[in-house]
């Protein structure tokens, strides 16, 4: 808020998210305190210098207690549109916070966008990198002589390969579904030749500065044709490993829990075939997350399933993932089929959508063919103000058991600043999308270009998964989505990493 003004608009989802609005609030409150503390020791200078005039050298130059040429400098409050400031709208129209315990159910789960399974797969690096063999983005044919010393000596070189916008056609591939990404390329692939044959067939003229025109695109020409033939050596390793048995037999197993259908069968079928452990214990928590807990003399089974084929450290493990929420045993006798938590969630939400279109989607729940993430639901949720979404707002997660504990808070940031405890106190404002519909009139009114949206920043406290990210990036380009998003997280997680990161 310091670089871009005062976001007006903050809400929150869960304890964390409530957390850091207090703390947000708090260093607010202690940067006015200080900017007028500092203000009130330069106004008592001043008039100290007037009254005592200063002390000056044998040469009459004033060497202290004068303040020369005093600026009043605008506090980021003041330009952000308070006090004694213009009309001028911030950068960031509204914040929204969210708790990662609000959705612990889509990290568990497999996505199907082309950036999503290169993180399940290949598992992408911090910085945005991917380490793959050398073998695979330099094939035999290519390579004949270097792959053969590589057989020999059992040695296959890994190379980091680059994973983020500065890489225009991962840019416009990331975000596609396993059916489409593949056919994405092949065109790609058509239009650099075509492009390439047209200027280099002989039947056409060139004149000189057509000639110069095309030397000057040959480096870009070259630096397009390697990433595409790396997308294509990735995306043929990624397919593969989508069209395996085993990948979609797990997505049934997926779509099945999230239907809050009960897959104890499967889960033990998997343990004796040796699924990887943290691939299984995905499994795990999922059922246990959609069905409210596993049955104690189910649960009791696989644990020492787990044990016996695992390893008894994985006891420790499963003990972890019970105290951060992700496992919980259900001592009572309650069939499988009773309202739960998720349940609520996924008729009120509307998590399932499974006649989205992947290759043209209108949802998303293109994804995951047919899965929308719980947070993705609750930001279009916000739009409408969450309105008649009650029964919904009471399954966010809470910071204790006290019935008046805030689940979620909507607040408006004021100019002076003022504490949490106080902003809750005032009138909630409208939704989202009214707000949104009102810069945009004010913006008509102000004669300036309707062009771009208003801005959102969604911040997620415990990391995002790049389903989600996937999700907004498709809110924020539809045009009927009243805000262009902006995304940023502690941390960028999938279902292993998450889980490895909670069993330390």
């Amino acid at each position: 808020e310091s670089d871009v003004g005062v976001i007006g608009r903050v809400l929150g989802l869960g304890p964390l998210a409530t957390a850091v609005i207090d703390r947000m609030l708090y260093l607010r409150l202690e940067e006015e305190r200080m900017d007028t503390q500092a203000e009130e020791e330069e106004e008592d200078e001043y008039e100290y210098d007037e009254e005592d005039g200063g002390d000056y050298n044998d040469d009459g130059i004033l060497e202290k207690n004068t303040v020369v040429g005093v600026e009043a400098v605008e506090s980021p409050s003041t330009a952000a549109g308070g006090s004694g400031s213009d009309n001028k709208q911030p950068p960031i129209q509204a914040l929204l916070v969210i708790d990662r315990k609000v959705d612990l159910v889509t990290p568990m789960l497999t996505p199907l966008t082309y950036e999503g399974l290169i993180d399940d797969v290949l598992q992408i690096q911090v910085g945005g990198c991917v380490s793959v063999k050398k073998s695979i983005v330099e094939p035999e044919d290519q390579n004949e002589q270097q792959n053969q010393r590589t057989r020999d000596t059992n040695k296959d070189p890994k190379v980091l390969l680059p994973l983020n916008d500065s890489d225009p056609l991962y840019t416009e591939v990331r975000d596609k579904h396993v059916e489409v990404f593949g056919s994405f390329l092949q065109n790609q692939a058509k239009a650099l030749k075509e492009s390439h044959s047209q200027f280099t067939n002989r039947e056409t003229a060139r004149d000189l500065s057509e000639i110069h025109q095309f030397v000057k695109q040959i480096p870009v020409f070259t630096r397009n044709l390697r990433s595409l033939k790396n997308h294509i050596h990735i995306a043929e390793l990624v397919k593969s490993a989508a069209e395996a048995t085993s990948f979609r037999q797990r997505w049934q197993t997926e779509r099945s829990m999230l239907e809050s259908e009960s897959q104890y069968d499967t889960l033990e079928d998997l343990i004796a075939s040796g699924e990887p452990p943290y691939r299984w214990l995905r499994l795990f928590c999922l059922q246990s997350l959609t069905s409210n807990g596993i049955k104690a003399t189910r649960y009791e089974s696989l644990r020492k399933e787990v044990v016996q084929t695992y390893g008894f450290e994985f006891l420790m493990v499963l003990n972890d993932l019970e105290k951060a929420g992700f496992l919980r045993k259900r001592e009572t006798f309650f069939m499988d089929s009773m309202a739960t938590s998720y349940s609520t969630l996924r008729k009120s939400l509307n998590l399932i959508n499974a006649e989205v279109d992947p290759s043209n989607p209108d949802d998303p729940a293109y994804v995951s063919s047919g899965y929308a993430p719980i947070t993705v639901r609750w930001v279009q949720s916000a739009m409408r103000g969450f309105l008649g979404l009650d029964e919904a707002l009471k399954e966010l997660p809470s910071s204790g058991g006290s019935g008046s504990v805030r689940r979620w808070i909507d607040i408006e940031q004021k100019c002076p600043p003022e504490s949490l405890v106080e902003a809750l106190k005032q009138d909630r404002g409208p939704s989202l999308g009214v707000l949104a519909k009102k810069f945009n009139e004010s913006k008509g009114r102000a004669g300036e270009q309707q062009e771009r949206k208003p801005v959102l920043l969604v911040f997620y406290v415990g990391g995002i998964t790049y389903m989600e990210v996937a999700a907004l990036r498709f809110l924020s380009k539809r045009p009927s989505f009243p805000y262009a998003i902006i995304c940023c997280a502690t941390e960028i997680v999938n279902g292993e990493t998450l889980l490895r990161s909670l069993s330390c």
